[in-house]
């Protein structure tokens, strides 16, 4: 997988989550249950700002997909490693359950194995995640979608990527179909019955904006979080 992200965003996300692990283990366990959020987006429907929105406002670490994918293939690089360091055996043992649950025995480098690793690991703090399919691997999160019409795609995506129309709405249809096709194979590497509406909350954004679609699903976390359904 090649993908090209500046070290320094890694080393920002691994040094926030090293920081509070390490209050974790200091500090009495909180009652409060973790506060876990999965955004999965339409490219041009602003799933990526919403979400930096959300963790400001609740002093979250945003992990958005691409640094998902590096930790996740760069198994040998030290950020993958420094994700464990920070945990417990006893919580290290729960992870490798779990994983052991969805693949079976697999080699340990495959990219389907190792993403969901990363991501079970980062799970163990509070955390948002952008894309990748984490809404199949954290089912007890709060699963959020956020649509658009290909219409208010197409203008976000001329607006803030430079693109014009044509070229837009092809690149909007690659990333449709890469997605799809990205989930689906998720869903049978693990398992489990894909659905494509298998979310807590759902917003369009074509007549929202982005500061009240963050307002919104911070009202529906808290809603979720005081009432969980047993």
């Amino acid at each position: 997988m090649d993908i090209t992200i500046p070290s320094k965003y890694i080393e920002q996300a691994i040094a926030k989550y090293e920081s509070d692990g390490h209050q974790l283990k200091t500090k009495p366990a909180p009652k409060e249950p973790k506060k876990l959020i999965t955004i999965s987006r339409q490219i041009g429907a602003g799933g990526r700002m919403i979400a930096d929105k959300i963790g400001e406002k609740l002093g979250c670490m945003v992990w958005g997909r691409e640094i998902l994918d590096v930790l996740a293939s760069q198994s040998g690089a030290n950020y993958h490693a420094r994700l464990f360091e920070t945990l417990d055996e006893r919580t290290k043992g729960v992870i490798e359950t779990l994983i052991g649950d969805f693949f079976g025995k697999i080699p340990t480098q495959t990219y389907h194995h190792l993403l969901p690793k990363a991501i079970l690991t980062i799970a163990q703090n509070d955390a948002i995640f952008v894309g990748r399919g984490v809404n199949l691997l954290l089912p007890a999160a709060f699963r959020v979608s956020i649509k658009a019409s290909m219409e208010t795609r197409i203008k976000n995506l001329m607006t803030f990527d430079g693109l014009d129309k044509k070229a837009a709405e092809e690149k909007i249809k690659d990333a449709d179909h890469q997605s799809d096709g990205f989930m689906k194979e998720l869903a049978r590497t693990i398992n489990i019955k894909y659905s494509a509406d298998q979310f807590d909350l759902g917003i369009c954004m074509d007549r929202i904006s982005v500061d009240q679609a963050a307002s919104i699903i911070l009202h529906a976390f808290e809603l979720f979080q005081k009432n969980p359904i047993k």
